[in-house]
């Protein structure tokens, strides 16, 4: 039994993706030597701008005092040139050399200078250490991969989403992931871009959503992922399972004065295992949650003892045809001669009848065994009646 209530509920795309790092790099080496300084260590969080190793720099030092010396002695050379071209003492070439001179000079102490700086990693910005490829002593050269860092929050899940969707999608839209590692755990995670083309192979766009990190997702997880599209404040809300699966039409039965009556409902927003009352029953009504597929209209029944309104799904009733088996189903019994107690008969439907009640049974989540064995069931049912 279910205490009809009235609260939120909210109609979400589904989909799936992969989290990821927005900053993730390989650092590798850009001069040679060998690493004479190791100051991190896998899973260590750096700062931007923190030392991570260091190459020897011995001999770019080396080089870089020669350069320092090569520039002072072009820059005397050119100094002359420049006082003697003032007194035309000099000629136009001999001045030019001198010139070409000094600069090259300058541009090779430039160049010996970032060397230099090359001789020490630092982290680009804030992150976490994730790979360690580098041992000490290891010679290195350039493009030789030394760490690989990682910035996990904010963390990116791109998803993509079906074209016909688009006009449902906006930036800085809300949703929610979950991942297996943490059960039903809900991750707050909003739409960060939307891709301006649509993917003519697939039909789909891509989204990429932001999630916070809350120090326990990490890059490389599965998510399943929860875009809200629409929300309904106030709305009447029942369990799935007090959805009748033997009607073709949407109908629920409703606990009034010890018996079950039979009503159609028209429904709104899906949200899980609830969904949106449009009309049909009202806030405070109690509906049949388990065996309501047994009842028919004017069947009488009485809550099982212990059980109160309000219950999670797959407690409630009693029926005179005695307790339910584990698809909700309750023998096949007569109902006193009710009209209409028989229910629909599968043998007498269309094609097209049959197909719908099969993918209401399918959206309740049963196989297709245990819908073959519903259908009998139902024909046991009617025959039993004639």
């Amino acid at each position: 039994m279910f205490l009809v209530e009235s609260r939120s509920i909210s109609a979400f795309l589904e989909s799936n993706g992969t989290l990821e790092a927005e900053n993730d790099v390989a650092i590798v080496a850009r001069t040679n030597g060998p690493i004479v300084e190791l100051s991190v260590e896998e899973g260590d969080l750096v700062r931007r701008g923190q030392t991570l190793a260091r190459i020897d720099d011995e001999e770019i030092r080396a080089q870089v005092e020669i350069s320092r010396v090569n520039l002072a002695e072009a820059k005397q050379a050119y100094d002359r040139a420049d006082r003697l071209r003032d007194l035309q003492l000099v000629s136009p070439e001999e001045y030019e050399a001198d010139s070409s001179r000094y600069q090259t000079a300058m541009a090779q102490l430039e160049s010996n200078q970032i060397q230099l700086g090359y001789t020490r990693l630092r982290a680009p910005f804030d992150g976490l250490l994730i790979e360690r490829h580098v041992q000490f002593a290891q010679h290195v050269s350039p493009g030789t991969p030394l760490f690989r860092l990682s910035d996990f929050d904010p963390l990116l899940c791109p998803i993509q989403i079906p074209e016909r969707e688009l006009s449902q999608l906006k930036i800085g839209q809300l949703a929610y992931l979950t991942v297996e590692a943490w059960g039903d755990r809900r991750f707050e995670a909003r739409v960060l871009r939307i891709r301006p083309v649509v993917d003519a192979v697939t039909g789909t766009v891509k989204v990429t959503l932001e999630v916070e990190a809350e120090d326990v997702l990490r890059p490389g997880m599965f998510a399943r992922v929860f875009l809200r599209t629409d929300i309904h404040e106030g709305a009447l809300v029942v369990p799935k399972a007090a959805l009748s699966l033997g009607s073709i039409g949407d109908t629920v039965f409703v606990a009034r004065d010890g018996t079950a009556e039979r009503r159609e409902v028209d429904l709104g927003l899906t949200e899980g295992d609830h969904v949106e009352i449009l009309s049909g029953v009202g806030a405070g009504e109690t509906v049949v949650t388990v065996g309501q597929d047994g009842l028919s209209d004017g069947t009488p029944i009485q809550v099982l003892a212990g059980v109160t309104p309000g219950n999670k799904p797959g407690e409630g009733v009693s029926t005179p045809g005695g307790p339910t088996d584990r698809l909700g189903q309750a023998p096949p019994a007569r109902t006193a001669g009710r009209p209409g107690g028989m229910g629909l008969d599968p043998s007498n439907m269309t094609e097209e009848q049959l197909e719908a009640m099969e993918q209401k049974m399918r959206a309740r989540g049963l196989s297709d065994t245990e819908i073959e064995q519903r259908l009998e069931r139902m024909r046991q049912r009617s025959a039993a009646g004639h």
